[in-house]
């Protein structure tokens, strides 16, 4: 048994399969919890020592125990926003035709001039296979301006009122690291590219309240925690909606730990406002409390493969001239990487192709050279295409990548078709980060794809798609215990809450999930409809079926 020594437990849970995570993967029978730690794991008899009068017992029935899982990679806040949009994923919507009739089904509660927004399309899943445009979805909106973002969330399709109100027209220049997409005529399509694109009709949205935002982390928090998320690392946040979690925490809605990330650079900003952004900004990477912490810079130079906007080494299927999108130059990453980097910062960049993962570690290793980032975890997100020279600087520069296994699920069937079998095969190796000495952590990106994090931990070691049911690359899987850790543990070192997450072990959190199956036992494809029963955060319980 392992301890803090002996005292009454406020909670005790015995006769369970307690997988700990700790060094050695022990697994264990029981826990024992006093305020917000754990103090003692073991058998069950060792356990009982600490049951007293007042000690609350969950009889586990034999069942699993997992440290709260952590998503590495989740817009928390957006997955709540994107709660009060037009779901247009698949399934429920499997065709074009669909998603216009929730579009208009939403036009008719709305007064004209209202935004519609929705989220989560993938052409590669609709019954059309291929993009909508202006034009159909004027048919279901003519007076409303609407705009419905692709499930990667680099691409969006808007209406023409919506193209209207930002001024975009066959004249329209194309914008720098973004692409209107025109036919043959040079009319826009309505089909925007990359934030530099997009942005010329977001700005147009009325932005949602400070209180609206704190309703979205209430009911991003109660989801995930029904799926047994504790923990989350939040990508790309401003000053504001750093504000709306502060505000959440102390009302006493937020119920998930939150490592925030300051967005570096928006869409088409300049590249010195960003660095005035990062000068000015008052935290310093672990800034803050075992709830919400400040964790560091995030940036984005690419798109996404599903979109044909991730910047690949080789072209993309069938476009011999598409490489994909920069969505930043070179030099302006290299100076804010810098600027982060003298500021005593952290960084995470989004780099998903190939030739996108090469320039963001050479910007890596340029800052390493006028100070060192060996242990402060810089980050490459998604991460998809590494050679094995990225992964030998990986490992000499110790960065961390945070990987969306879920992504090989959801949207590998559309991998497939834009990089051919091949390369689809080769896309989020895991084993070879692994083997090559590179700590991965897992997430979903949601609302990218769905946050539940079984689906994601099941991917990493299946590697099967959606639709077609096809293996992308099984050699690339992990263990069962592998996923695990990727979800647990490295989540927490990726944060620096390692000390405090990510096992079960005396003196850690006691951020405990409870499930309905051993998933170092059951069949393999039955991990991914694991059911979380019971949901602990620092010892109080914060789901229960």
């Amino acid at each position: 048994m392992s301890s803090l020594g002996s005292c009454r437990a406020d909670l005790a849970l015995l006769n369970g399969k307690v997988v700990t995570v700790d060094p050695s993967f022990r697994i264990a029978e029981a826990i024992a919890v006093k305020g917000e730690r754990i103090i003692a794991v073991g058998s069950n008899e060792e356990i009982k020592g600490f049951v007293g009068d007042g000690t609350e017992v969950i009889d586990l029935e034999g069942r699993m125990v997992l440290p709260g899982l952590i998503d590495s990679h989740i817009h928390m806040l957006g997955t709540g926003l994107s709660m009060f949009m037009i779901d247009c994923r698949t399934p429920p919507r499997r065709s074009i035709s669909d998603i216009l009739d929730a579009v208009r089904e939403r036009a008719e509660r709305l007064g004209p001039g209202e935004w519609i927004e929705g989220r989560g399309w993938d052409q590669a899943k609709l019954e059309e296979h291929r993009f909508p445009t202006r034009w159909d979805l004027d048919k279901a909106a003519p007076d409303n301006p609407v705009i419905l973002t692709r499930t990667c969330g680099h691409i969006v399709v808007v209406n023409s009122k919506a193209l209207e109100i930002a001024g975009i027209s066959r004249d329209t220049p194309q914008p720098l690291g973004g692409v209107i997409d025109k036919d043959e005529r040079g009319e826009p399509t309505g089909i925007l590219r990359e934030a530099p694109a997009f942005n010329l009709v977001r700005k147009y949205i009325p932005p949602p309240t400070l209180e609206r935002k704190v309703e979205a982390i209430e009911m991003a928090s109660k989801a995930l925690n029904m799926a047994g998320i504790t923990g989350v690392i939040e990508p790309g946040l401003s000053a504001e909606d750093m504000r709306a979690y502060q505000k959440a925490l102390s009302e006493g809605r937020l119920t998930v730990r939150v490592s925030m990330m300051l967005r570096g650079l928006e869409g088409g900003e300049p590249v010195e406002e960003g660095l005035r952004r990062i000068r000015e900004f008052p935290l310093l990477t672990g800034f803050g409390s075992s709830m919400l912490r400040f964790l560091g810079l995030k940036l984005l130079i690419d798109g996404g493969i599903g979109g044909r906007t991730a910047l690949l080494r080789e072209p993309y299927e069938g476009e011999p001239e598409n490489y994909g999108v920069l969505t930043l130059h070179r030099e302006s990453l290299q100076r804010l990487v810098d600027e982060a980097n003298q500021q005593g910062m952290t960084v995470g960049v989004h780099c998903a192709g190939g030739k996108a993962m090469d320039i963001v570690l050479e910007a890596f290793k340029e800052t390493d050279r006028k100070r060192s980032i060996m242990g402060r975890r810089y980050t490459l997100i998604h991460a998809y295409q590494p050679s094995r020279e990225n992964i030998e600087d990986c490992r000499r520069l110790g960065v961390v990548v945070a990987s969306q296994p879920s992504f090989l699920y959801y949207l590998g069937d559309s991998y497939y078709e834009n990089v051919g079998p091949r390369r689809a095969a080769e896309l989020l190796p895991h084993r070879s980060w692994i083997d090559g000495g590179i700590l991965v952590a897992s997430g979903t990106d949601s609302p990218v794809t769905p946050y539940p994090p079984f689906v994601s931990l099941w991917a990493s070691i299946a590697r099967r798609t959606e639709v077609k049911n096809l293996e992308l690359g099984r050699w690339e899987g992990v263990t069962r215990e592998e996923a695990i850790k990727m979800y647990t543990w490295n989540g927490a070192y990726a944060s620096f809450m390692e000390d405090l997450t990510g096992s079960i072990e005396p003196g850690k959190l006691a951020d405990l999930i409870i499930i309905d199956r051993d998933i170092l036992t059951c069949p393999e494809d039955e991990i991914k409809d694991v059911k979380v029963l019971r949901t602990i955060l620092g010892g109080k319980t914060v789901y229960k079926a």
